[in-house]
């Protein structure tokens, strides 16, 4: 872990803990409005894929306000952190909701007033690699602000199977776990949205209309502040296919800050949900996008030559051979290249995954969140 990584963590500790909480108590002098729904998020500059259907919908609807606060933590400094968190201390302080997808400290940082409610989108599908507190490195060690989170009052996870695991990793009864599906899995029933992935994938990549689409997306592994990875050489593994084949790459985005010549080159700059259309083949790890890849019934290869350290390490939820797709556990091109090649779908096998894991992945979540704030604000929500 890096110097840098741990000045942070102390400055994050420190205002989360001293000056947060003292805002919120002086901003809360206001009376909440249950009209006011609050987007916030620390890891991007503007509006994350995972809020953007819902965020839609309560604007068409018209009868919200709404209101916005992003920034990147992660290329930030200090100072500016600061402000961006007491700026949505305000916020917080008078919103009837705060919808968030991923870890965001402030709306940890204090007891929460009633009427306020968090609603946790999260960023990943299904119940793959532990994460959050029951993995070992997903929480700094030297992090003693409390439970990151808390105040949640809804999770919204794609089916039955993630109930218990997200509650596990959360620390959070399992009443505020709802299988509602993942909002931004509606976008994939879309004709249209599917359509125009298509363009504007084959406008760069015009000579890919021949070819079989090879798509390598791994997770990180470590610590997300100090994240590392296991490389493919993507030249020999493209040699090893032959021009048939066009393989790309797509990293994590804590990977996209380091500097990994090897897959740089081939790197695909088209956000990875926007490449499934195109996607003939998905190489993965334990990334959760093998569940959303999957909704569109093709098939994946299941690169795990570090397997038993990460089992051991981080650990599962699920049997990894429940995922549709051969396991790989050779560091060796010409294997995987092989695997790839007999990569098939297999319908009765993937339809038992889908419903177990992603059965809320409907096209109907989004529907279901919003009548879920709707009920919460007129206070007919039950159990």
């Amino acid at each position: 872990m890096s110097f840098r990584f741990q000045i942070k963590q102390i400055i994050k500790q420190a205002v989360q803990n001293l000056v947060l909480p003292v805002c919120y108590r002086l901003f809360c002098r206001q009376k909440a409005d249950p009209d006011l729904v609050v987007f916030a998020d620390a890891h991007h500059n503007s509006r994350p894929a995972a809020m953007e259907l819902l965020y839609r919908r309560l604007k068409k609807e018209g009868s919200w306000k709404l209101c916005e606060h992003y920034l990147d933590y992660g290329n930030a400094g200090a100072v500016t952190v600061a402000r961006h968190s007491i700026g949505f201390m305000k916020l917080y302080a008078r919103a009837g909701a705060v919808v968030i997808c991923d870890n965001f400290l402030p709306a940890a940082s204090c007891r929460k007033r009633q009427e306020t409610k968090v609603i946790q989108l999260w960023h990943a599908c299904g119940c793959y690699k532990k994460f959050g507190y029951d993995a070992a490195d997903d929480i700094p060690e030297n992090y003693h602000g409390g439970n990151v989170y808390r105040n949640a009052d809804l999770v919204t996870v794609s089916g039955e199977a993630a109930v218990g695991p997200f509650s596990s990793a959360m620390r959070l009864p399992e009443s505020c776990v709802r299988p509602l599906g993942v909002s931004r899995t509606d976008l994939y029933r879309s004709g249209t949205w599917v359509k125009k992935c298509k363009e504007r994938f084959y406008s760069r990549y015009p000579d890919a209309e021949a070819k079989k689409v090879v798509l390598w997306a791994p997770t990180f592994r470590g610590n997300a502040g100090d994240p590392e990875n296991i490389s493919i050489d993507i030249w020999k593994l493209q040699e090893e296919l032959g021009e048939e084949y066009l393989v790309l790459t797509r990293l994590h985005p804590h990977m996209m800050r380091q500097k990994l010549p090897e897959e740089k080159d081939a790197s695909c700059p088209i956000p990875t949900e926007e490449l499934y259309p195109v996607t003939d083949v998905l190489i993965a790890d334990y990334s959760s996008l093998i569940y959303e890849y999957l909704l569109f019934s093709k098939p994946a290869v299941l690169y795990c030559p570090d397997l038993d350290e990460y089992r051991s390490g981080r650990g599962f939820y699920m049997d990894i051979s429940e995922i549709p797709g051969e396991i790989v556990t050779q560091q060796d091109e010409q294997v995987l290249a092989d695997a790839v090649r007999r990569a098939c779908a297999d319908p009765d096998r993937l339809r038992a995954f889908l419903d177990r894991y992603m059965g809320a992945c409907d096209g109907q979540a989004t529907d279901r969140i919003v009548e879920w704030l709707k009920l919460q604000k007129r206070g007919e929500l039950r159990g």
